[in-house]
């Protein structure tokens, strides 16, 4: 309990509104400290309350810890000029797990400490002292409003303009320089701010903007790196790629635009100098970016700035460095050697695709190396520096997954027949979930890996690997959108009864044993439908664990509806939710019956085709060198680049 005093809060776990509500259960005042980088914040407090930088939060555990009897009083606040265009630590982040061919986010706006309505009556304690019609607030709720109401202020100002312009406009217009990571000192970049923050200020008078249709949106859906976007993002970037744009000019006269490019020193943009485009006409150019020196798995941003008189717009270009379905390898040995000394070279390519992939290839020698004549095997050599690749190569056999009815170890065995107590949700048991430690019993296998984290959810599906999500948006299987590497015995908006009293029906997860091997077993035991006590449903897990043999089942004990809403899937997928199987999904296929068990199983994929080149070059001049092989497919989007680079001594 406390008497007046002045609490020292961390932040975290509960919302920070809530704190200063339990502190004002006898305490006079709060200080709440951020632990890591967090940024700082306004609240509507219910006692005076003041928050802490973490290197602050530091100091004043350090002063804390070495003094006694401190006494602590609140003056009246003074204001001061913080800092702008710091990205929050809460915004919502792009990064090199996007699959779409755009990046996200398109853009940020302000959204901290933003003066906006409040409730006078809030609903729960985490709004704040009640009475209050204004107060200073963030999130993406404040940030989002900013971006729509400058969309209508440029529809108003271009009444003809198509959303797709007036986000060209947004984006290519906005601030980059002096925007920064949530330190205050890092640049921000596109996986954090998109194009920039939005400046109205130029909004509304960009020279061109760059817009595309929804038709083509849609028949570009798998390839939105082709659209006519005003950024660029490529998720795989085999090594260099060229897409097309279309600006369209805005103004009534001839403007020639100068294109200037800022990227790291191993990456190339290649793009006209001068783009010129004639008043209301279109004017399309190509982008060419070759990142073949950057590494397997890394991220390079680059930007694009048109340049006319005073304006300038921007053009982010984003992209991750990987390996395309169609692999390529280079690896000559030795990797040094001297003048008129040769070395052994290697080119490989495999296909991975689950179709037969037609490949072209050519690899060009660098001036210091020539081909030894009669050298080259599995390819054509043209001229004593080129050797060329034509073919197709057999698909690799997609692995598979199924789910069909089979016999579980025992059937619906419930947990409550061995004295096993519930899970304890200590608040709300809806949308919420579990992870089991698997990793001393040998762990879990599913689909050829081997899982020490099992998670539970409360809408009745598993994750492989651990939960990174409990939504009740059960989705028909496979599916790459998260959450991935699903168990779905029945995958619906379900409610099991929660320390708040709401819900009905229980979670229960056990480690059973016949002697010989050994499950974890869990259950859903009469839970209900969100927002309804009926009806009800009962089925469990099966999960063999010793990580040797792939055992995984569903059984089922009690059936009352279809799901709430009539939606539901029993089903499963791999971890990146290409490969699956929904047994029942929403009204399709067939609907578990009482009884039943159903077995997950899965067969391994078989490689695709190899093809393997192998030449000797010969040292024809001392010095470093680079080559590179250089293929496309129709498999993929770009050019695969393998680069080998060495040396020539005297």
């Amino acid at each position: 309990t406390f008497n007046g005093e002045i609490i020292i809060c961390q932040r975290g776990v509960i919302a920070r509104v809530a704190k200063s509500f339990n502190v004002a259960g006898g305490g006079g005042g709060m200080l709440l400290y951020n632990p890591t980088l967090l940024g700082l914040a306004t609240d509507n407090h219910l006692i005076p309350s003041v928050h802490l930088e973490n290197d602050a939060g530091a100091a004043l555990l350090d002063f804390m810890g070495t003094h006694s009897g401190v006494m602590g009083m609140f003056t009246a606040g003074t204001a001061t000029t913080v800092q702008g265009d710091v990205m929050a630590a809460f915004s919502s982040r792009g990064g090199p797990a996007q699959i779409l061919g755009v990046n996200k986010p398109d853009v940020t706006a302000p959204g901290v400490q933003i003066l906006a309505g409040h409730s006078p009556m809030p609903a729960t304690v985490e709004g704040g002292l009640p009475g209050e019609l204004f107060q200073a607030i963030q999130g993406t709720s404040m940030s989002a409003p900013h971006v729509a109401d400058a969309a209508v202020l440029l529809k108003d100002m271009h009444p003809n303009w198509t959303p797709g312009q007036i986000k060209s406009a947004l984006m290519t217009s906005a601030v980059v320089a002096g925007v920064t990571k949530e330190d205050g000192v890092t640049p921000a970049d596109p996986f954090d701010f998109g194009a920039g923050r939005i400046d109205l200020s130029d909004a509304g008078k960009v020279g061109f903007t760059f817009d595309e249709t929804a038709a083509d949106y849609t028949a570009l859906q798998n390839e939105l790196w082709n659209a006519n976007y005003p950024s660029l993002y490529v998720p795989v970037m085999p090594g260099q790629i060229t897409v097309q744009r279309t600006a369209h000019s805005e103004v009534k006269g001839r403007r020639c635009w100068t294109t200037w490019v800022t990227a790291p020193p191993d990456v190339t943009v290649k793009i006209p100098k001068v783009i010129c485009i004639n008043g209301g006409a279109d004017k399309a150019f190509s982008i060419t970016v070759d990142a073949r020196f950057v590494p397997l798995g890394e991220v390079r941003h680059a930007m694009i700035e048109f340049k006319f008189a005073k304006s300038t717009l921007h053009f982010p270009i984003s992209f991750v460095r990987r390996e395309p379905i169609v692999a390529l390898d280079k690896t000559c040995d030795p990797a040094s050697f001297p003048e008129h000394g040769t070395t052994d070279c290697t080119i490989t390519i495999a296909n991975n695709a689950f179709s037969p992939a037609t490949v072209d290839l050519q690899d060009r020698l660098p001036n210091k190396l020539k081909l030894v004549d009669g050298s080259v095997v599995g390819a054509t050599q043209v001229n004593k520096r080129l050797l060329t690749f034509n073919g197709t190569l057999l698909a690799a056999g997609a692995p598979q997954i199924d789910v069909a009815p089979g016999a579980s170890p025992a059937g619906y065995l419930s947990l409550t027949l061995f004295g096993v107590p519930p899970l304890n949700c200590s608040g709300s048991c809806d949308d919420t979930g579990f992870n089991f430690s698997v990793a001393s019993r040998g762990g879990v296998r599913y689909n050829e890996t081997v899982y020490n984290t099992v998670g539970m959810a409360s809408n009745g599906f598993v994750q492989l690997g651990g939960l990174t999500s409990a939504t009740a948006n059960n989705q028909n299987l496979p599916n790459p959108n998260a959450p991935n590497n699903v168990l779905a015995p029945f995958w619906s908006d379900l409610h099991p009864l929660g320390g708040d009293g709401l819900g009905g029906g229980r979670m229960f997860a056990a480690f059973l044993s016949d002697g010989v091997n050994t499950w974890l077993v869990l259950e859903w035991k009469d839970v209900f439908e969100f927002g309804g006590s009926v009806p009800r449903y009962s089925f469990q897990v099966w999960l063999r664990t010793g990580g040797a043999v792939q055992d995984l089942s569903y059984t089922y004990g009690r059936l009352d509806g279809t799901g709430a809403g009539n939606r539901a899937t029993v089903g499963a997928e791999n971890a990146d939710g290409t490969i699956g199987d929904s047994y029942y999904f929403d009204g399709a296929g067939t609907f578990p019956a009482l009884g039943m068990d159903l077995v997950v199983s899965s067969v391994p994929g078989t490689p695709g085709e190899t093809h393997t080149i192998t030449f000797t070059a010969r040292g024809e001049d001392h010095g470093a060198w680079t080559n590179c092989a250089l293929m496309t497919s129709d498999r993929f989007f770009g050019t695969n680049i393998a680069c080998f680079s060495g040396e020539v001594t005297e």
